[in-house]
């Protein structure tokens, strides 16, 4: 027998210890660069330039301004002065004769699709009398009424139920964005009193069912507005809405000399006089409403007809002029947005009422703007409140000064503001809500303003009470949005959410294919799982564009977590391609027109990184589960007018598969309708690098290592992806194969009969420390064992007490009991003396803490039928399932290890003989060493020899040994972490077996499994665990789910399998999944200790486990009980 005391591991020299310290460190401090690298690139604040994304506007011709100067909508109204004054007298003639303006009509110019038209309307239903509305037009070729009437409006105004007027237009739509008036359809339903009279009836009945109150006539661009055709229309108009109680209104413009007020005033409730636009975007560059121009028009207005027929039409928002070009219209909230941008001072003149200022654009032009605000609406109506007009009308909602609410139903002639007052105050501050003001068109969003209280200086000439003055010192300014990038014709591919490794690849290959561009909005999560995908899409030449790290809702996240979410995924796109990208489309929110806070704070947030946000206009939903192809290919089409971007997905949700089907249709029906396929950059008219740019980092120290850093995370993820899929497919198959084995074994096990036969003498070997008080209890009741012929060998090891003092006393001399006492030298040399000292051919080892049942020792023997059987093991049970710790441990023993010895059985590989209950042929145990003491476990030590000896080993499940479990975490942490480092030792003493076909399944089969199952995988299996709960939050978190709720059903029903085999209450069970959970954490860290242990080399003992006695004595049972720890 071995007397080697060295321990396997065990080491004088601190060198192995030390090289691993060493060799840990680096990697530490490599790891910690990287992590420095990453944050350092990471929170870099070096974000490409943002181009300039303002077209250059086209040159005009000198002589072409000239012909602008001449617009219909222009006109000299230059009166000489003694004419001025004439009209002056008049009105304040008027105004006596008509001293009474309560009941002056508020009225607003709604149009739809105004981006802030509807939040305006919603806002200032309160200040309104009546709303004019878009709604009738002339069906083409068809000579009825078309009726488009907004759902919004009807909505609103079923609450406050004012007064609503339906404009009657002859302007189609062609393509969404561009129409022309249709003069054919009118004149020829004009020419027919049925066909006239017919459509005239339409209305009325629409008008009717909406509870409407008339209509608004702006026909243009007919022949003559005083043809008998038109007259007669405008008769029957008037006399057919007089019988229904409906008003008739008309537009009426100021350079348009075919309009016959006198006649007019006779078929038309009231007349709006279209004070606005002086200037426009068909002339040069000047006031948009000077009050002099609207007053010489009110007074030559008022002078023709009453005065209670006008509403004077005001004036919100202007134009912007690039120097040589046309203007573009603006509203106010862009116009002191574009000013505050550009830190302009805003000039109010005080004759026009009008404001301007000029500024370089980003398109290297000067551009000239003005405006009308509160200070000019408040000039002009009071004018009008002089001359009593019948009302004021806004033009239009969403374009004025909110400060215009403040004063809109005031009386503001000058006889009343003289009794009255005014609060000039509340024109000085203004307080803008977040609603999102738009300039521009196209899908490409860049954020102008942010909200800002502004406070305005006001003088105000008390005698006349006009405004003479205005001062902005604060610029008050709310969310204004630039768009760009319309262009009809043309439309977009957009990918979200990938790239993903089965869908990216083939929407590639279609792209590819069809010879189409496409722009890609990656999340930076899927990027790392899938750098080779990102590369191909850049080498493809497809653009880049961010779609955030983890894909969150921006707007319901911190800054701080916005910030690391866009630059974290920049950085990541720039250490793959080498370019970074200013492209990015919010989760969630990408509508080419956010309406809410939520969906404009993305824009906002995204823009302090130098980022333009991609919006989408056409969005099939293809992400709604259950969508087919066809839904996905319909659905684009439908919208195909909305825009130029196309938004699809990669990736997200649980398939992509329609999305893939849909795409070559969707391709092939834009390509066959004349559509072009473009990318964003050249929609913006700009260049792919300008977009995506070199990256700036790229050439840095932290930039390169930030670069291999990526790549590594890259692989080592790919690589705990694959180990955690290959410990799940191995975990699985493992149970299974442990389960068939074990039912096979089961099944055997039943048809064996024991045949009567003289069974053989046997030694039960009692190695004992320290049992003064019990060593007696436990040979009384091992006295009581049912079997014919039996000895005890009681070893002392040197027990400190009186143990061997009190045995010798008493059992001297029995004739079945041998009372031998050594120095002390442990568990294994105990084994070993006892062992030395029997007589008989079989011996049996028991721990002293271990209950048997009383024929245990008869069913262990029965199995040595063959010269080859070398050993029987026993069944081991928890006997004192007091508390979770002791339940998790009962089912650890049931459907582990004891189903681990039934599985092995059937192929010889069964390595550990428990040392609280295992039966030995003597003759085994000294050919293959005896117990020996360089292991901690010298039980699986020596079976793993005795195999080798080419012995076999059986399992005896009926032989069943009750051990005392430890009962705290702590007690179990110490007992498991002895297991596992004597098991490695033992595995490393016998390596030699591994995979050494010499020793059939155990070199096959059973090494292979302790090192797979017990040493590597559970080394590696703390990351696979992370790998597996950050793929519950990727892109297809359900295939993690399949795998892992596979192996927990087949875990579960082999488990039952195994309480049945075992005849354990099922109820049992229930702990079963939690144990799984925790009990594989506590391995972990054992394993790791143990392996720490092994490294270090140091001398390692058994020590003394605290014993508790709560193990359950059932019937037929013996008892035993010692300070030896079982194995």
């Amino acid at each position: 027998m071995s007397s080697n005391n060295r321990q396997i591991f065990q080491a004088d020299d601190p060198g192995r210890w030390n090289r691993f310290k060493w060799i840990s460190r680096l990697l530490l401090i490599v790891f910690v660069v990287g992590v420095i690298a990453a944050i350092v690139t990471v929170t870099s604040t070096k974000y490409p330039a943002l181009p300039v994304l303002d077209p250059v506007p086209k040159r005009i011709a000198k002589e072409d301004l000239n012909a602008f100067k001449k617009s219909k909508r222009y006109r000299d109204f230059k009166i000489e002065k003694a004419e001025i004054e004439q009209l002056a007298r008049a009105r304040r003639l008027h105004q006596l004769k008509h001293p009474n303006n309560a009941k002056r009509i508020n009225a607003a110019f709604y149009k739809a699709w105004e981006s802030q038209a509807y939040t305006s309307l919603v806002e200032s239903m309160p200040h309104l009398d009546m709303i004019v509305s878009e709604g009738f037009s002339f069906s083409r070729n068809a000579d009825t009424l078309k009726t488009a009437i907004d759902t919004g409006l009807i909505n609103v105004n079923k609450r406050y139920k004012k007064q609503v007027l339906v404009t009657l237009s002859n302007y189609v739509n062609i393509d969404n964005k561009t129409g022309e008036f249709d003069t054919k359809d009118v004149e020829r339903i004009f020419k027919s009193k049925k066909l006239r009279t017919a459509f005239i009836n339409s209305m009325v009945n629409t008008l009717h069912h909406y509870n409407f109150s008339g209509v608004n006539v702006e026909i243009e661009d007919i022949k003559s507005r005083n043809s008998k055709e038109y007259i007669a229309f405008q008769n029957d108009l008037y006399r057919i809405f007089k019988a229904n109680n409906l008003l008739v209104t008309q537009n009426v413009w100021p350079d348009d000399e075919e309009y016959d007020l006198k006649r007019l005033q006779h078929v038309n409730d009231y007349l709006f006089v279209m004070a606005i636009d002086e200037h426009n975007d068909g002339t040069n560059s000047g006031d948009v409403s000077h009050q002099h121009w609207v007053e010489e028009i009110l007074d030559h207005v008022c002078s023709v007809i009453p005065s209670e027929k006008v509403i004077l039409t005001l004036a919100s928002g202007g134009y912007d002029w690039p120097e040589g070009s046309v203007g573009q219209s603006i509203g106010y909230q862009q116009a002191i947005g574009t000013a505050q941008q550009k830190n302009k001072k805003i000039v109010f003149d005080p004759t026009s009422a009008n404001s301007h200022y000029t500024y370089l654009g980003n398109d290297g032009l000067d551009h000239t703007v003005y405006f009308a605000d509160a200070a000019t609406n408040f000039n002009v109506m009071r004018m009008a409140d002089d001359w009593a007009t019948g009302g004021v009308a806004l033009w239009r909602l969403g374009g004025e000064d909110p400060r215009l609410w403040t004063f809109f139903q005031k009386n503001l002639s000058l006889d009343s503001l003289k009794k009255t007052g005014l609060e000039i105050k509340r024109l000085t501050t203004v307080g803008l809500n977040n609603n999102i003001s738009y300039a521009g068109d196209g899908e490409v969003l860049d954020l102008i303003t942010v909200p800002n209280k502004g406070e305005i200086d006001i003088k105000l000439d008390t005698n006349n009470y006009i405004i003479t003055s205005q001062y902005y010192k604060t610029i008050p300014t709310k969310y204004v949005i630039r768009k760009y990038g319309y262009k009809p014709g043309k439309v977009v591919l957009t990918f979200d959410d990938g790239p993903d490794p089965e869908y990216t690849p083939r929407i590639l290959d279609i792209l590819k294919r069809e010879k189409v561009p496409a722009s890609f909005f990656v999340v930076g999560s899927m990027v790392e799982k899938n750098i080779p995908i990102l590369k191909r899409i850049y080498d493809e030449g497809y653009e880049i564009g961010n779609h955030t790290f983890f894909h969150p809702d921006i707007s319901t996240i911190g800054l701080e977590r916005v910030n690391l979410e866009l630059n974290a995924t920049r950085k990541l796109i720039e250490s793959v391609t080498g370019h970074s990208t200013i492209l990015f489309r919010p989760p969630f929110n990408a509508d080419a027109e956010p309406q809410t806070l939520a969906e404009v704070i993305p824009v906002a947030e995204s823009r302090r990184q130098s980022y333009i946000t991609i919006g989408e206009s056409i969005d099939p939903w293809d992400w709604q589960p259950g969508v087919t192809a066809d839904s996905i290919i319909a659905r684009t089409i439908r919208q195909k007018g909305n825009g130029s971007m196309i938004l699809l997905h990669d990736a997200g949700g649980d398939t992509r598969e329609e999305t893939v089907k849909a795409l070559p249709a969707i391709i092939q029906y834009f390509k066959k309708n004349g559509y072009e396929f473009t990318t964003i950059a050249d929609i913006l008219d700009k260049k792919k690098i300008e977009l995506m740019p070199v990256a700036k980092d790229e050439q840095s120290f932290w930039g390169k290592y930030y670069d291999i850093v990526v790549v590594g995370f890259f692989l080592g993820n790919r690589f705990f992806f694959y180990v955690f899929l290959t410990a799940i497919f191995l975990a699985i198959g493992r149970i299974i194969l442990i389960g068939i084995l074990a039912t096979r074994q089961f099944a055997d096990n039943k048809k064996i009969k024991n045949t009567a036969r003289k069974l053989p003498p046997v030694s039960i070997i009692v190695p004992a420390y320290n049992e003064e008080v019990t060593a007696i209890k436990t040979i009384e009741s091992l006295l009581k064992t049912e079997y014919p012929v039996f000895n005890i060998i009681f070893v002392d090891d040197g027990s400190k007490d009186n143990t061997y003092k009190v045995v010798s006393e008493a059992y001297a001399q029995h004739p079945q009991v041998k009372v031998l006492t050594k120095p002390n030298g442990g568990k294994a040399s105990a084994l070993n003396f006892g062992i030395s000292h029997a007589v008989n051919e079989y011996v049996i080892c028991i721990d002293a803490d271990t209950q048997l049942k009383t024929d245990a020792i008869y069913h262990l023997m029965t199995y040595f039928t063959d010269e080859q059987i070398g050993a029987v093991a026993g069944t081991v049970k928890v006997g004192n399932e007091t508390n979770i710790v002791t339940k998790w441990q009962s089912i650890e023993y049931i459907t582990a290890q004891n189903m681990d010895r039934r599985a092995f059985d059937i192929i010889n590989s069964i390595t550990v003989v428990p040392g609280a209950i295992g039966a030995f042929r003597k003759a085994a145990i000294f050919r293959a060493g005896g117990f020996t003491y360089d292991t901690l476990a010298e039980d699986c030590d020596l079976t793993m020899r005795i195999l080798k000896e080419g012995y076999v080993i059986k399992n005896c499940a009926e032989a069943i040994a009750y051990t005392e479990a430890p009962e705290t975490l702590s007690a179990l942490l110490k007992q498991r972490f002895r297991w596992s480092f004597g098991v490695i030792q033992s595995f490393w003493k016998n390596r030699d077996a591994l995979f050494n076909k010499k020793y059939s399944y155990f070199g096959m089969v059973g090494m292979p499994n302790i090192l797979i199952f017990q040493i590597i995988l559970p080394l590696f299996s703390p990351l696979a665990d992370l790998i597996m709960i950050l793929g519950l939050f990727g892109s297809h978190p359900e295939k993690m789910l399949i795998f892992y709720v596979a192996f927990l059903l087949i875990d579960f029903i082999v488990g039952a399998i195994a309480f049945r085999m075992e005849k354990e209450p099922y109820g049992k069970l229930v702990y079963l999944i939690p144990q799984r959970f925790i009990w594989r954490q506590l391995m972990y860290y054992i394993l790791f200790k143990s392996i720490r242990k092994a490294l270090k080399g140091e001398l390692t003992t058994w020590g003394v486990l605290k014993r508790t006695g709560n193990v359950k004595v059932s019937k037929n049972t013996v008892v035993g009980n010692s300070n030896e720890p079982p194995e």
